[in-house]
Order: C-alpha cells, then structure tokens, then sequence
C-alpha cells in the first residue's frame, strides 16, 4: 500500500478517484426526521454501519442536507466515519455544507463504488487516515496552489442561471494529486481488516490481562490484606476472651484443673473444650496469615445452600467460640429457603454480624441477659430475609448510617471498620441486600440483609 498513484498497478486505485459527491437536497424549509451527529460517528468495527432508525428524530433546519440513501461520511480534518444506511423511506438529516468543526472539519459526505468496502474506511481512520489530504490541500492552497477549504460555502457563477456553491466533499476529491492511498483490491481489503481485527484482539487481550494483573495486584495490596487483617482479628477476640477466662478460672481455682474441668456453669464449657476451640483459632489466624501473601480466588464456588440448617449448624459453635454468655435463638417463619451463595462468604457474612454484636453490644459483664435472635422469612418479591437482632448496647445514629462504610467504626469497641463493609460487600456480590441498621422495642440493633431464594 506504500506506492504512490503513479506507481499504481491495475490492481490498485486512488482513494479519492473511489468517491463520488452523495447526492443530497438541501432543505429550504424545516423537517422532522433522523437526525446524524458526530456522537455516532465509528468508534469501533461494530458501529461503522449506522441505521436510521438508531437516530435521535429532531427538527431538521433550512440548509440542512437531507439523504434518502446510503452514504458514506468522512470527517475532512480528523479520521472519523460512519456508514449511514439511509433510505427514502428513512431519509437522515446532516448539518449544512458549509458547517465547519473547529476540530474535526467539514462533514463530508459521499457515494462510492461498490469496489470497497465501508469497513476500509474505518480500517484507513485507524491506520492511514485519509486527513493528509485534506491538510496537504490546505497547505497548497495557502501558497495560491489549487482549491482550499476555505472556499466551502462560496458561490460562483456558471452560466447566467446558475450558480454553484462550493462544497468540502468536492474540495477533498481535487486532491487527487496529494493522495498516495493506493486501495487495493476488495479481496485484499478484507483480508486486511481480518487481519487488523485478528491483532486487535491480540492486542486487547494482552491489555486485557495487564489490566487484571493490575487490578489484581491493587486487591493484594489493598482489599485482600484488609478483609484478611479484619478475619485474624476476628479471630483474635474469642481467643483472648478464652485466654483471660482460662487464666482467671486457674487463678480461683483450688481443686486443680482438669480438662473435665467446667469453667462456665452458664455454657457448660469445659478446660478441653476451650483448648480445642483454641486450637481450631490458631489453625484459622494461621491460614490468614498465609493468605496476606497469596491470592485467593475471584468468583468462589457458589453452593445452593439451605439457610436454616446452615444457620443452625452457625450458631452452635458461638458459645464455645466467645466463651461468652449469651443466649441465641433462630425462628424460621417459612421453612426450607434457600440461597445461592458461597459458603465461605455466608459464614464471612455472619461472623461479621455476630463479631460486631458481641465487640461492641455485649460489653458488660454483669449482664447475665444479653441474646441474639436470628430469624428467617420470605419477603412478597421472593427473596430470603435474614434479621439479626441483639439486646446488647445501642448503636448511635452516626453508627447506623456509617455500619456499612469501610473505615467507619464505633467509638471506643472499634477496631478495623470492615465488618459491616464486608457484610455489604457480600450482599452486593451475590445480588443480595444490605438493609441500614434499625432497633425494636426488644433489641436495640437489627442488622438485616436478603438474598433471592432459589427453586429447586
């Protein structure tokens, strides 16, 4: 495609000898009807076919240009096109000839043969613009060579009846001298835009990946390390608790510690129950140790989980996990729901919501009453609701609008700020709902959330 015009092999052409002036009717009165502008010009090989009907319908000006059909338009100063497939039935209305952009020039607007494809076009704005011409033109014309675009607009006398208004479209074509486009065959052309799309995607691809990467590498460095950090930390409470109470137990006791020993009359928690729960802490902050540093997977095994027996199974760890007294009771209004969701992430979820109820509701030991109650229903639009509700402190108003925030925490019981925020995360990820945190007469904080049921 290199050769000059009068190198060309009888394979080749000119690009400017392919193009005819469209025919048009210049409007002398105003019409309503599709309307071209530049916002639908060709921004990638599936928008160079443009229909009517995908045209805003507007009031067509006097000495608008109106086309009934197919027209190839060309930006004369910037490499932007469309192919508008216009018809009489679905004429499209584009500015007047004389119209000038301060950036891209004059809408150009042409027939062509059937010897190349639109497609060429776009693949020409991409890789060989045809706006040299246009800038060679202007160039010559400064130094009083040839037609100018400058010109575009002005009338001239042929013959006593007629006058003829210069155009852009045939200012372009009077560049037949500046054009070293060379178009070559339509076999040749097509295979050229396959090739060019083929090294696209190739392309794309490794952009694609290297955005991923990216992204990815941001995730290590800044969501993954934050969810782990809030995970070991939500494991270091119970542990703590454990070892407090432990200590405090062999402090006061006189009869020697077994591991039969219980140290709580309440929770009935025996000495080996608290070591085995300890143990299974440690193996947990251990994992999240080794996660800070390794990737986990985007998109987790999603599971049709069936919530109460879930939830249940949930709950019967928590005593022994806090080692705290305190009472949870699930009331399931519509039995056997079910919700598609990641295990892993249910459980994040509602290790998050208890986590928070005991961090910074249950926070006075004298209280004997504290309770959590967890109840499940079906909502009129099909989705499974899960109310967690505890008796603990009341959260303040900044706390209730802030729950979800990441960063945001509750006074002096705050700690990282991502529990609520993973509990929203969550819930938008399975195409779930976070509902703000509300009270009731019994218990001062509600933390609700749904998830669409499945039918199975």
């Amino acid at each position: 495609m290199g050769n000059s015009l009068n190198s060309a092999n009888s394979q080749t052409k000119s690009l400017v000898s392919l193009l005819n002036v469209a025919k048009w009717k210049t409007l002398r009165e105003s019409e309503i009807g599709y309307m071209f502008s530049d916002e639908y010009l060709a921004s990638s090989w599936d928008d160079v076919y443009v229909q009517p009907e995908s045209l805003p319908k507007g009031k067509a000006e006097k000495k608008m240009r109106k086309v009934t059909s197919p027209v190839l338009l060309l930006k004369s100063h910037s490499p932007k096109m469309a192919f508008i497939l216009a018809t009489e039935s679905s004429p499209v209305y584009f500015c007047s000839l004389s119209a000038r952009d301060k950036n891209s020039g004059y809408t150009m607007l042409f027939d062509f043969l059937p010897e190349v494809s639109p497609e060429y076009f776009f693949y020409l704005s991409k890789y060989k613009s045809w706006t040299k011409i246009s800038y060679r033109l202007d160039s010559a014309h400064k130094y009083g060579w040839g037609a100018g675009f400058s010109e575009v607009g002005c009338g001239y006398i042929v013959d006593v009846e007629q006058e003829v208004i210069v155009d852009a479209e045939s200012v372009f074509l009077s560049g037949d001298a500046f054009c070293d486009y060379c178009i070559p065959s339509l076999s040749m052309q097509l295979q050229q835009i396959k090739d060019a799309k083929m090294l696209e995607q190739v392309i794309f691809a490794k952009m694609s990946e290297k955005e991923r990467k990216f992204q990815q590498k941001e995730w290590l460095n800044e969501t993954h390390i934050r969810n782990s950090k809030h995970r070991l930390s939500n494991n270091i409470m119970p542990v703590r608790m454990a070892i407090e109470r432990l200590a405090d137990y062999f402090e006061k006791s006189t009869d020697g510690v077994k591991l039969s020993s219980i140290i709580g009359e309440a929770t009935q928690q025996t000495v080996s129950d608290m070591l085995t729960n300890l143990r299974v802490l440690i193996k947990n902050i251990e994992e999240e140790i080794s996660n800070l540093t390794k990737s986990e997977t985007v998109g987790e095994q999603l599971e049709i989980l069936d919530v109460e027996p879930f939830i249940r199974e949930f709950c019967d760890k928590l005593a022994k996990k806090f080692g705290q007294t305190f009472v949870v009771d699930i009331e399931s209004k519509d039995k056997g729901l079910k919700i598609k969701i990641s295990r892993k992430s249910f459980m994040e979820l509602l290790d998050n919501i208890v986590s928070n109820a005991v961090r910074h509701g249950f926070t006075d030991n004298r209280r004997k009453d504290y309770r959590i109650l967890i109840t499940l229903s079906k909502t009129d639009k099909d989705y499974c609701r899960i109310d967690i509700a505890n008796n603990g402190n009341p959260i303040s108003e900044r706390g209730r609008k802030e729950y979800f925030v990441r960063g945001s925490f509750a006074g002096e019981t705050g700690n990282t700020g991502i529990g609520g925020a993973r509990v929203f995360e969550i819930c938008d990820e399975f195409n779930g709902e976070a509902i703000e945190p509300y009270a009731t007469e019994d218990f001062p904080v509600v933390v609700s959330v749904k998830f669409p049921i499945v039918l199975v």
